[in-house]
């Protein structure tokens, strides 16, 4: 036999043992898949082991705990690998969290979401964990043994929410974890998370059932960040942009309400932010190009609001008189000195013996002897 041969056979050797039964999940029961039972799993084989499951899953059903754990045992050490395995591993872990023994139930997820990927019950897998992270988040106990109660650990959900979104990011039990996670983020005062949480939802799923609510949680979020118009604008104008998506992406949901309201109220305090800083160029620094500057820019930001309103204002007073008016300090101190304006190009005198840079204006010295050789 030449070598092309017993490379062709071994070949087909390896395709036949690589083929399993696949299972599916039709009519509340496990079913096998018409076309994929190999040699290397008979028919008979896989009607003993569908017998298996239906008997574990009816021993689950009547509460039958220690028989039902016994045959879902036996079933995935038999069955390793294979998709009777994963349903074996998908009971178990369901009964472990009847029972409360979240840490197994999470084991034999983890299982199932490294080496089953293709497993027709995957998804019941992803939503069992998704029921498990509720677990964690409503507060209830861990059983250690199934028995032994243990400590409340809510935010353990916020692991399982995220190893949920790794796993299977595209569907329903994706945008429901984001939403759940951010919610009992901020419950716990988890800053951080909370707004990564509700950045996702509105940028990974902006047509969400969830998205009016994470646009309207970020707006107060950013919002709330800035701490007043003497402090850097950024996030209430962010603030300003979230609310203005949610009145133009969902104009007839209730949470869309309040965002004319608010968007005038933000642009207003972003707007207020560069009339005090020209107020501080014009009182504090003599400088009226800076606070004509920022008044325009306050004006431009906001034409309708207040500060816009106090900006002209202050502009007219600069245009009748360039010389702000002295205040105590002034009269005691002195006025701060005027900065140069761009047309005036004359150097600073900065001493007889230095040039404008600073250098020495005098000759230069001749190098010693030794240096010139």
């Amino acid at each position: 036999m030449n070598l092309v041969i017993k490379t062709f056979l071994a070949a087909c050797c390896l395709l036949s043992l690589s083929v399993s039964a696949e299972l599916i999940h039709e009519n509340g029961g496990w079913r096998l898949k018409p076309g994929s039972v190999s040699d290397t799993y008979p028919p008979t084989r896989a009607s003993e082991v569908l017998m298996t499951i239906d008997q574990a899953e009816n021993l689950s059903i009547m509460r039958e705990d220690r028989a039902a754990m016994a045959l879902w045992n036996k079933l995935v050490k038999e069955e390793a690998g294979t998709d009777a395995g994963a349903v074996a591993l998908l009971g178990r872990a369901r009964l472990y969290a009847q029972r409360g023994q979240f840490d197994d139930t999470e084991a034999d997820l983890d299982v199932i979401f490294k080496t089953h990927s293709s497993f027709s019950g995957f998804g019941q897998a992803v939503r069992l964990a998704f029921d498990l992270a509720g677990q964690y988040e409503r507060g209830e106990r861990r059983h250690l043994g199934g028995w032994f109660p243990w400590f409340k650990d809510p935010l353990h959900a916020l692991t399982v929410y995220d190893k949920i979104l790794k796993v299977a990011p595209i569907g329903a039990v994706a945008e429901e974890s984001l939403i759940h996670a951010a919610r009992l983020a901020e419950r716990e005062d988890r800053k951080e998370v909370y707004s990564e949480m509700l950045e996702r939802i509105v940028s990974d799923y902006a047509t969400s059932k969830h998205a009016p609510e994470a646009l309207e949680r970020l707006a107060k979020l950013r919002g709330a960040e800035s701490l007043g118009p003497d402090f850097d604008q950024a996030t209430t104008l962010e603030s300003a942009d979230h609310w203005r998506t949610l009145a133009a992406q969902f104009p007839g949901n209730p949470r869309a309400q309040q965002s004319p309201e608010q968007i005038k109220l933000l642009r207003d305090r972003a707007a207020r932010a560069r009339l005090n800083l020209g107020k501080f160029y014009w009182f504090k620094r003599n400088n009226p190009e800076a606070a004509k500057l920022m008044a325009n820019a306050c004006r431009t930001l906001a034409p309708e609001s207040e500060a816009a309103k106090e900006a002209e204002a202050l502009l007219a007073e600069i245009q009748a008189n360039p010389t702000p008016p002295k205040s105590f300090a002034d009269s005691l101190l002195g006025v701060y000195p005027r900065p140069r304006t761009s047309g005036d190009t004359k150097p600073t005198v900065v001493g007889e013996e230095l040039d404008v840079l600073g250098f020495g204006k005098g000759a230069p010295k001749s190098a010693p002897e030794p240096e010139r050789r």
